[in-house]
Protein backbone atom coordinates (compact mmCIF):
# COMPACT_ATOMS: atom_id res chain seq x y z
CA UNK A 1 0.00 0.00 0.00
CA UNK A 2 1.50 2.86 -0.87
CA UNK A 3 1.45 6.30 1.46
CA UNK A 4 -0.73 7.73 -0.94
CA UNK A 5 -3.26 5.30 -0.91
CA UNK A 6 -2.43 5.67 3.07
CA UNK A 7 -2.97 9.42 3.21
CA UNK A 8 -6.36 8.44 1.21
CA UNK A 9 -7.85 6.06 3.75
CA UNK A 10 -6.89 8.22 6.81
CA UNK A 11 -8.65 11.48 5.07
CA UNK A 12 -11.43 9.36 4.40
CA UNK A 13 -12.02 7.67 7.73
CA UNK A 14 -11.11 11.23 9.41
CA UNK A 15 -14.79 12.41 7.17
CA UNK A 16 -12.62 13.96 4.08
CA UNK A 17 -15.64 13.62 1.80
CA UNK A 18 -13.42 14.32 -1.48
CA UNK A 19 -11.09 11.12 -0.19
CA UNK A 20 -14.16 8.90 0.25
CA UNK A 21 -15.35 9.92 -3.36
CA UNK A 22 -12.41 9.16 -4.63
CA UNK A 23 -12.20 5.95 -3.33
CA UNK A 24 -16.11 5.00 -4.17
CA UNK A 25 -15.07 6.34 -7.76
CA UNK A 26 -12.44 3.80 -7.59
CA UNK A 27 -13.23 0.94 -6.51
CA UNK A 28 -17.42 1.05 -7.21
CA UNK A 29 -16.59 -1.30 -10.14
CA UNK A 30 -15.30 -4.16 -7.93
CA UNK A 31 -18.34 -3.42 -5.92
CA UNK A 32 -20.90 -3.82 -8.70
CA UNK A 33 -19.31 -6.66 -10.14
CA UNK A 34 -20.09 -8.43 -6.77
CA UNK A 35 -23.69 -8.03 -6.60
CA UNK A 36 -24.58 -8.09 -10.86
CA UNK A 37 -26.38 -11.45 -11.01
CA UNK A 38 -27.38 -11.65 -7.31
CA UNK A 39 -30.33 -10.07 -7.67
CA UNK A 40 -33.35 -12.52 -8.02
CA UNK A 41 -35.65 -12.52 -11.14
CA UNK A 42 -38.69 -12.05 -9.29
CA UNK A 43 -37.74 -8.96 -8.13
CA UNK A 44 -35.77 -7.16 -10.36
CA UNK A 45 -39.02 -5.13 -12.00
CA UNK A 46 -38.50 -3.10 -8.50
CA UNK A 47 -35.28 -4.00 -7.32
CA UNK A 48 -31.84 -3.09 -9.69
CA UNK A 49 -28.52 -2.61 -8.67
CA UNK A 50 -28.52 0.87 -9.10
CA UNK A 51 -30.57 0.88 -6.41
CA UNK A 52 -28.06 -1.29 -3.96
CA UNK A 53 -25.03 1.01 -5.10
CA UNK A 54 -26.63 4.07 -4.14
CA UNK A 55 -27.88 2.99 -1.24
CA UNK A 56 -24.36 1.32 -0.41
CA UNK A 57 -22.41 5.09 -1.04
CA UNK A 58 -24.89 6.40 1.28
CA UNK A 59 -23.99 4.39 3.82
CA UNK A 60 -20.01 4.45 3.50
CA UNK A 61 -20.40 8.31 3.64
CA UNK A 62 -22.63 7.86 6.90
CA UNK A 63 -20.62 4.98 7.97
CA UNK A 64 -16.88 5.64 7.09
CA UNK A 65 -15.67 6.70 10.57
CA UNK A 66 -16.60 2.85 11.78
CA UNK A 67 -14.13 1.71 9.39
CA UNK A 68 -11.05 0.58 10.37
CA UNK A 69 -8.43 1.21 7.62
CA UNK A 70 -6.49 -2.07 6.89
CA UNK A 71 -5.22 -1.50 3.05
CA UNK A 72 -7.90 -0.65 0.09
CA UNK A 73 -7.99 -4.05 0.05
CA UNK A 74 -10.40 -4.20 3.34
CA UNK A 75 -11.87 -1.18 2.20
CA UNK A 76 -12.95 -3.02 -0.84
CA UNK A 77 -14.56 -5.84 1.34
CA UNK A 78 -16.28 -3.48 3.87
CA UNK A 79 -18.00 -2.00 0.54
CA UNK A 80 -19.26 -5.48 -0.47
CA UNK A 81 -20.47 -6.01 2.40
CA UNK A 82 -22.44 -3.00 2.71
CA UNK A 83 -23.96 -3.78 -0.67
CA UNK A 84 -24.60 -7.43 0.46
CA UNK A 85 -26.70 -6.60 3.49
CA UNK A 86 -28.05 -3.68 1.93
CA UNK A 87 -29.25 -6.45 -1.31
CA UNK A 88 -30.28 -8.60 1.58
CA UNK A 89 -32.42 -6.23 3.84
CA UNK A 90 -34.24 -5.07 0.48
CA UNK A 91 -35.16 -9.03 0.00
CA UNK A 92 -36.23 -9.58 2.93
CA UNK A 93 -38.52 -6.50 3.38
CA UNK A 94 -39.81 -7.70 -0.12
CA UNK A 95 -40.66 -10.85 0.38
CA UNK A 96 -42.37 -10.12 4.12
CA UNK A 97 -44.77 -7.29 1.92
CA UNK A 98 -45.76 -10.18 -0.23
CA UNK A 99 -46.49 -12.31 2.32
CA UNK A 100 -48.74 -9.51 3.79
CA UNK A 101 -46.17 -10.07 7.09
CA UNK A 102 -46.36 -7.46 10.19
CA UNK A 103 -48.43 -5.31 7.66
CA UNK A 104 -51.20 -3.84 9.60
CA UNK A 105 -54.30 -1.40 8.53
CA UNK A 106 -52.97 1.70 10.73
CA UNK A 107 -55.53 4.39 11.21
CA UNK A 108 -54.73 8.29 10.54
CA UNK A 109 -53.69 9.54 13.80
CA UNK A 110 -53.39 6.16 15.75
CA UNK A 111 -49.70 6.67 16.85
CA UNK A 112 -49.84 3.96 19.60
CA UNK A 113 -51.48 1.40 17.94
CA UNK A 114 -48.95 2.15 14.63
CA UNK A 115 -45.61 2.04 17.41
CA UNK A 116 -46.95 -1.22 18.76
CA UNK A 117 -47.35 -2.59 15.02
CA UNK A 118 -43.73 -2.02 14.71
CA UNK A 119 -42.80 -3.00 18.22
CA UNK A 120 -43.82 -6.99 17.64
CA UNK A 121 -42.36 -6.66 14.47
CA UNK A 122 -39.18 -5.62 15.91
CA UNK A 123 -39.18 -7.95 19.27
CA UNK A 124 -40.56 -10.99 17.06
CA UNK A 125 -43.01 -14.06 17.89
CA UNK A 126 -45.68 -11.28 18.77
CA UNK A 127 -44.33 -10.30 21.91
CA UNK A 128 -45.56 -7.28 23.58
CA UNK A 129 -44.40 -4.92 26.74
CA UNK A 130 -45.80 -6.79 29.90
CA UNK A 131 -47.06 -3.77 31.83
CA UNK A 132 -48.14 -0.64 30.81
CA UNK A 133 -45.33 0.82 32.72
CA UNK A 134 -42.99 -0.96 30.31
CA UNK A 135 -45.45 -0.50 27.33
CA UNK A 136 -44.73 3.10 27.72
CA UNK A 137 -40.99 3.18 28.08
CA UNK A 138 -40.64 0.88 25.49
CA UNK A 139 -42.95 2.90 22.78
CA UNK A 140 -41.11 5.69 24.41
CA UNK A 141 -37.47 3.53 23.52
CA UNK A 142 -38.99 2.87 20.02
CA UNK A 143 -39.59 6.80 19.25
CA UNK A 144 -36.26 7.79 19.97
CA UNK A 145 -34.52 5.17 18.13
CA UNK A 146 -37.03 6.58 14.90
CA UNK A 147 -35.72 10.02 15.57
CA UNK A 148 -31.91 8.92 15.72
CA UNK A 149 -32.13 7.83 12.26
CA UNK A 150 -31.21 9.97 9.42
CA UNK A 151 -33.50 11.89 7.96
CA UNK A 152 -34.32 9.85 4.52
CA UNK A 153 -34.69 6.28 6.89
CA UNK A 154 -36.60 8.21 9.25
CA UNK A 155 -38.88 9.41 6.69
CA UNK A 156 -39.92 5.45 5.10
CA UNK A 157 -40.51 4.36 9.19
CA UNK A 158 -42.90 7.10 9.81
CA UNK A 159 -44.65 6.85 6.26
CA UNK A 160 -44.87 3.36 5.94
CA UNK A 161 -44.96 2.03 9.55
CA UNK A 162 -46.58 4.92 11.57
CA UNK A 163 -48.69 6.44 8.81
CA UNK A 164 -49.65 3.37 6.58
CA UNK A 165 -48.61 4.74 3.63
CA UNK A 166 -48.40 2.96 0.32
CA UNK A 167 -44.49 1.69 -0.63
CA UNK A 168 -45.75 3.49 -4.02
CA UNK A 169 -46.06 7.10 -2.26
CA UNK A 170 -43.51 7.12 -0.75
CA UNK A 171 -41.02 6.02 -3.50
CA UNK A 172 -42.63 9.03 -5.25
CA UNK A 173 -41.64 11.35 -2.28
CA UNK A 174 -38.00 10.34 -2.22
CA UNK A 175 -37.82 9.90 -5.99
CA UNK A 176 -36.84 6.46 -5.73
CA UNK A 177 -37.88 2.84 -6.85
CA UNK A 178 -40.18 0.89 -4.50
CA UNK A 179 -37.16 -1.49 -3.84
CA UNK A 180 -34.93 1.37 -2.89
CA UNK A 181 -37.75 2.12 -0.57
CA UNK A 182 -38.14 -1.46 1.01
CA UNK A 183 -33.54 -1.55 1.13
CA UNK A 184 -33.78 1.98 3.09
CA UNK A 185 -36.97 0.66 5.51
CA UNK A 186 -34.77 -2.36 6.11
CA UNK A 187 -31.78 -0.71 6.90
CA UNK A 188 -33.62 1.79 9.17
CA UNK A 189 -35.49 -1.18 11.16
CA UNK A 190 -31.53 -3.07 11.42
CA UNK A 191 -30.64 0.54 12.87
CA UNK A 192 -33.91 1.02 15.52
CA UNK A 193 -32.66 -2.75 16.67
CA UNK A 194 -29.61 -1.42 16.88
CA UNK A 195 -30.41 1.04 18.83
CA UNK A 196 -32.97 -0.06 21.15
CA UNK A 197 -30.36 -2.87 22.46
CA UNK A 198 -31.57 -4.29 25.66
CA UNK A 199 -34.90 -3.41 24.77
CA UNK A 200 -35.68 -7.04 25.36
CA UNK A 201 -36.23 -6.50 28.71
CA UNK A 202 -39.52 -4.91 28.02
CA UNK A 203 -41.04 -8.45 26.78
CA UNK A 204 -43.23 -10.78 27.46
CA UNK A 205 -44.56 -13.81 25.84
CA UNK A 206 -47.31 -14.23 28.92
Amino acid sequence: MTASTNGLLDRAVAGDLDAIAQLLERHGPAVRQGIEGKIHPRWQAVLSVDDVMQETYIDAFVDVSRFEPRGEDSFVAWLVTLARRNLLDAVRMLDAAKRGKNRRRIKPGATMSSLAALWDQLGGDGATPSREVARHEAYNSLQQAIERLPERDRVVVRMYDLEGRSVDEIAERLQRTPGAVFMIRGRALRKIRECLGSASRFLSKG
